[in-house]
């Protein structure tokens, strides 16, 4: 997986938020709000090829997560990106 190039993060209404830069007219329904560990997580990966395991290890080792903690908040974080699709498989 990788974090597409164009997303940005942006601060919109006091809200953290993924956006296409670039596009006009983007698609609203597709924006992703991030909390501050999900603003964290994009940062860390961006630009560099992750697996899922990837994501799993950097939330166990920032956050001091347990494994199966840190495996449902990262399927959680991939599945919203991927839906709002901010990142290539």
């Amino acid at each position: 997986m990788r974090t597409k190039k164009e997303i940005v993060i942006k601060d919109i209404a006091g809200e953290r938020v993924a956006i296409r830069q670039g596009r006009a007219g983007a698609d609203l329904t597709k924006i992703i709000a991030f909390n501050p560990s999900a603003e964290w997580l994009w940062h860390q990966l961006s630009g560099k090829d992750f697996s899922e395991e990837d994501v799993i290890d950097l939330l166990m080792t920032e956050y001091s997560l347990d494994k199966t903690t840190a495996t449902a908040d990262a399927k959680k974080w991939l599945d919203q990106c991927i839906k709002a699709e901010i990142i290539d498989l």
